[in-house]
């Protein structure tokens, strides 16, 4: 029976092969999308899951309040809460707490900067149960002055030697004993970190004893991980914070008027819901992969209806082999079990050709999406049952309808030839278009929105010069000559005619300031209304160079005395302490740090970070020497010799130092990437979805040209004209674009409109976004049907009248 079956299905491709061809096409296009943005979404999912007791592992977060009000929140909290949860609740097992710093190790000779080195707590190996190869866990990290590398780095400084035992020096101040090294941490991790250095060696730099006496909750900045006992829960340690804040810190914190609210998040969902000040690298967003998860179903729901469209459609030609079997004795089970077997290998070649096309394609989707993806998915069990899933559930799906309608047919009226659809049958393949073409309005509204919403963040004024500006890392390894070498260093690139400026800060535009400085107030305020703002140290140049406005006051100069005693506020921090009008805050005084200010000078607003983030309130103080970051603005028509030439007087004054640099509109552009990237998936397979689509459209059009063939045929001796026909069929299928457009737009604008609440500043959805799409998509619709239907046109009356 099934030799007869696929012998029978074998005869009816090879008599059919256009349709056969469309038909596979569409599911295979479909299949290879869906197994793409399957391997994405499965990649982000799987971020932080080979840790040994990943279930049980969470970060502490903090959300900062100033009267009420939320103010920041940050991956990292502050130095104590990790040891203090330990001491006082029985269901935290450990505990680890890490902070950055800036790094440049050296060897012999050999030295590089390096930017993921953390000082850590000697529980991260028991919190993560990830064990060294080189060294002893529970010792490794224990007592000050230790470091232990990840293989990259290990072998970047001693090759193949065993680097235990050795010792590395530090920013070229005290030595470091590597005790252990460790795998490289996998891609799939939302931590980056090459080495650690263990937190004694903090403690030590910072004048204390030893780590107890670090457990302060006044110093942030320190991401806090905890290993919760095998029973414990969470969700009730979560509900005890506020008790134990407020008992170990209320007092003091209603004294400013402030509050800290901690909470637990799960190491797996990091990569995806954490986007808070301090992340160890940028993370990716839940809401963007659920996204492109839809995305990936209706390019696949798309394809199975072409299949049931294009199969139910084809009926008339298959009514009479149904006749014929039903009338040599099938009966309607056995029909049924033959349309099945056709749809099942359909569904199962597709899959095949679709794993074949994933595997050759996906280092290419990888640098499309910005992730290391790999071919992890293709070792996994599940992945192949859900091929298995994809392959019957599929065939049930696009099959069993057809399935039905064909198996159904009357035999008498069908061999006699007074068979025709009827209209159940044409209504469904209707809704089905309609559905299809709901989905790809959608789509190309989402891609739309997507685009105009980046081009909108990328080219609005930031109120800051980020062109033609190189910028170096200060040096490291520094003396008490520092000062005098940075204005050395500084004269001399200016002495360039390329070279405009040259300014020194501890940050840059591109990124949040680290630096949060709390308790500031005007003299003339309460305690209770310090509050929260971001401190940048710059030098004279700075506010010049990258052509910041200044709205009242002046900016700095090297030439006032005492200048390191006067700050700037921008336009925002202005607001922020209660000043109704720049100009009012001129010489008022402020105080922070245990020092009392003068305000001389209030700067507009600039992007510091991009149009996703409101303006911050930001306090610059003078520095004529800070540590952080060289801004060289400079004409880059000769950039290289350029670039020697800075790279000659760095080596001369700043000797082992590496000599690394980057440009800031690329730098600052990075913040944009994976909206970029996003934008590029979701567009790309927007435009795969709209494709199948009119795959299906272009075969169900050439089955209504056929079918119609003596209709248009009469029509033509009675006088009607190709342009007539054409609006005859064509308007049956503007009706279907019109309703798919009417039922689209509401949708696709509540989602996009939901995708922009994540953004400060954005665009409006405006007309244009909804009707552009609807053109698109009616002009594609209108192309494809005429194809089909100019040729039957033309066809010459005779002909037509004698097609059967």
């Amino acid at each position: 029976m099934l030799q007869n079956y696929l012998t029978s299905i074998w005869r009816y491709i090879s008599r059919n092969r256009a349709f056969t061809i469309i038909n596979f096409l569409g599911l295979v296009i479909g299949m290879t999308a869906f197994i793409l943005i399957a391997e994405f979404v499965l990649h982000e999912f799987s971020y932080d899951n080979f840790w040994q007791s990943s279930q049980s592992i969470y970060r502490l977060h903090l959300d900062r309040y100033d009267k009420g009000e939320l103010s920041t929140q940050w991956a990292s909290g502050c130095a104590g809460i990790g040891p203090d949860l330990k001491a006082n609740f029985p269901e935290v097992k450990q505990f680890v707490r890490m902070s950055h710093t800036n790094t440049l190790l050296a060897y012999g000779d050999t030295y590089f900067r390096e930017e993921h080195v953390y000082f850590t707590s000697q529980g991260f190996f028991e919190v993560f149960g990830y064990s060294l190869t080189e060294g002893v866990d529970s010792t490794a990290l224990k007592g000050p002055n230790k470091i232990v590398l990840s293989q990259t780095l290990a072998h970047k400084y001693f090759g193949n030697e065993n680097p235990v035992g050795k010792t590395l020096r530090n920013n070229g101040r005290y030595d470091l004993e590597v005790t252990g090294v460790f795998n490289d941490l996998p891609a799939t991790s939302h931590m980056q970190v090459d080495a650690m250095i263990s937190f004694a060696t903090f403690a030590k730099l910072v004048g204390m004893n030893n780590e107890s006496e670090v457990n302060q909750w006044q110093w942030d900045g320190f991401l806090t991980y905890i290993l919760l006992n095998e029973n414990a829960s969470a969700s009730d340690l979560q509900a005890k914070l506020p008790a134990f804040v407020e008992k170990r810190e209320g007092e003091e914190l209603k004294q400013y008027n402030a509050g800290m609210i901690f909470s637990l998040m799960p190491v797996s969902a990091i990569h995806l819901d954490s986007h808070f000040i301090g992340e160890f690298k940028a993370n990716g967003n839940r809401d963007s992969v659920y996204f492109l998860l839809i995305v990936a179903g209706l390019i696949l729901i798309i394809a199975w209806i072409n299949y049931i469209n294009l199969s139910t459609a084809k009926s008339i030609e298959r009514a009479r082999e149904v006749g014929v079997r039903k009338v040599m004795g099938s009966v309607r089970g056995q029909l049924i079990q033959q349309f099945l077997i056709e749809a099942v290998l359909l569904n199962s070649l597709a899959v095949l050709a679709a794993v074949g096309f994933v595997i050759a394609l996906t280092p290419w989707f990888s640098n499309l999406a910005g992730r290391e993806i790999g071919y992890a998915l293709f070792t996994q069990g599940v992945f192949w049952a859900w091929m298995a899933v994809m392959i019957f559930g599929g065939a049930l799906l696009s099959g069993l309808y057809p399935a039905f309608v064909l198996s159904g047919f009357k035999p008498v009226e069908v061999l006699k030839g007074r068979f025709k659809n009827t209209n159940q049958g044409v209504f469904f393949r209707k809704g089905m278009v309609v559905l299809q073409f709901m989905a790809s309005v959608a789509l190309i509204v989402g891609t739309f929105t997507v685009y105009n919403q980046i081009q909108f963040m990328r080219n609005q004024k930031l109120g800051v010069n980020i062109d033609q500006t190189l910028i170096m890392r200060s040096p490291n390894v520094v003396d008490s000559t520092y000062a005098s070498k940075l204005n050395v260093f500084k004269n001399a690139l200016l002495g360039y005619p390329e070279v405009s400026a040259v300014s020194a800060s501890t940050f840059i535009p591109g990124a949040s300031p680290d630096w949060n400085a709390g308790g500031i107030r005007r003299l003339s305020q309460r305690e209770d209304e310090q509050k929260q703002y971001r401190v940048i140290m710059m030098d004279q140049d700075f506010i010049p160079s990258y052509g910041i406005e200044v709205v009242t006051g002046r900016a700095f100069s090297g030439e006032v005395a005492n200048e390191r005693k006067n700050v700037i506020l921008n336009e925002s921090a202005a607001r922020h302490m209660g000043f109704e009008k720049p100009d009012l805050a001129i010489d008022d005084q402020i105080y922070f740090w245990g020092d009392t200010f003068r305000i001389v000078g209030v700067v507009k607003n600039y992007r510091q970070q991009s149009l996703k983030s409101e303006f911050e309130p930001l306090i610059f103080r003078y520095n004529k020497a800070p540590g952080g970051y060289y801004s060289i603005k400079f004409n880059t028509a000769n950039v290289h010799q350029s670039i020697a030439k800075f790279e000659t007087h760095w080596k001369e004054l700043f000797p082992g130092n590496p000599f690394a640099y980057f440009f800031l509109d690329d730098h600052y552009n990075k913040q944009y990437q994976a909206d970029q990237q996003f934008g590029k998936v979701f567009g790309l397979f927007s435009a795969l979805a709209i494709f199948i689509a009119c795959l299906g459209l272009f075969g169900l059009s050439s089955l209504t040209a056929i079918q119609r063939t003596k209709e248009i045929g009469v029509r033509k001796v009675l006088g009607a004209s190709v342009p007539g026909i054409l609006t005859l069929v064509s308007r049956d299928y503007l009706v279907l674009m019109g309703l798919a457009i009417v039922l689209a737009t509401p949708i696709s604008w509540w989602i996009m409109d939901s995708w922009l609440q994540g953004f400060a500043n954005r665009i409006s959805l405006v007309w244009w976004i909804f009707a552009l799409p609807s053109l698109l998509v009616i002009l594609i619709a209108l192309l494809t049907v005429s194809l089909h239907t100019w040729r039957a046109a033309r066809t010459n009356p005779a002909t037509a009248l004698r097609y059967e």
